[in-house]
């Protein structure tokens, strides 16, 4: 079965969607009061080639384009109308923006395994594409163990952020003029040849990290 492909009026639009929700994060971003804890952990492990995959809460991706432009790394976006949008944006900010069908299981892992293997910093978003809420699956692990990559726990914090509340995520997004704290934490080296208990056991070590350094920079971002 074919699969149906864009018309040229619908790539237009998700492009000129792209441009315009960029612009406007990139306009966000140069209002806020930002803060930077660790940021230099990563730059380093990039300095030195070193194989990376950072990961963050599906709720907290959109200021992260920004905080972290320029830095090439391989995103996962869902293989829809809005994660061409994603994509777009990614490819603004400096990154490159890999495209999976939701529900892929095992043949999105291999997609993930060929787009990471011949690079050296990609970015999961840890309980994504549908949740539950900061559930941390198997794959960042799973991928991380396989190819050699240590995870880096990255968040964001804004002290008065909106809230979408409607969504499995409950995206967080800084407002305009709003103090923001980035953070990272240290690298998590995963062993190889991991069994499913194993797997189980850095699920909940993850999700504990990421759960500390939330917390972290929320108390720091509520004193500034």
């Amino acid at each position: 079965m074919s699969v149906e492909q864009p018309g040229v009026g619908q790539i237009w639009r998700t492009k000129a969607q792209g441009v315009l929700w960029s612009g406007l994060l990139r306009l966000q971003c140069a209002t806020w009061r930002t803060s930077l804890i660790g940021l230099q952990q990563l730059d380093d492990r990039m300095a030195l080639n070193l194989p990376t995959l950072g990961v963050f809460w599906h709720g907290n991706y959109v200021p992260l384009f920004a905080l972290l432009r320029g830095r090439g790394a391989v995103v996962f976006s869902s293989r829809s109308r809005r994660g061409d949008v994603i994509a777009e944006i990614c490819r603004r900010f400096g990154h490159r923006c890999v495209q999976i069908a939701d529900h892929d299981g095992d043949h999105a892992l291999d997609i993930m395994r060929r787009s990471l293997a011949q690079e050296r910093l990609g970015a999961i978003a840890v309980d994504g594409p549908l949740g539950p809420y900061h559930a941390v699956k198997r794959g960042a692990i799973q991928l991380a163990s396989e190819l050699g990559f240590a995870l880096l726990p990255i968040s964001v914090a804004a002290r008065r952020p909106r809230v979408v509340e409607a969504r499995w995520d409950r995206m967080e997004i800084p407002r305009l003029f709003d103090s923001v704290v980035l953070g990272v934490a240290e690298p998590l080296a995963i062993p190889p040849h991991l069994t499913t208990r194993e797997i189980s056991h850095w699920s909940a070590r993850i999700q504990s990290h990421l759960e500390s350094l939330d917390e972290m920079l929320k108390a720091r971002v509520s004193r500034s």
